[in-house]
């Protein structure tokens, strides 16, 4: 157990750059991986239905 004050961070700025969370982010798959052929008309429309709901 630490025994350490904690020094407060007045002014601290907590967010991070959008060049900084990019970085952090794990790589998406290639387009190709990520599509599902053997979906449906109708089960594509169903899964679009669902997002916009």
């Amino acid at each position: 157990m630490s025994t350490d004050p904690l020094t407060p961070m007045h002014g601290a700025n907590l967010e991070l750059s959008v060049e900084e969370l990019l970085r952090r982010g794990r790589p998406f798959p290639p387009h190709e991986e990520m599509l599902i052929d053997d979906l449906s008309e109708d089960d594509g429309a169903a899964f679009l239905a669902t997002l916009e709901a």
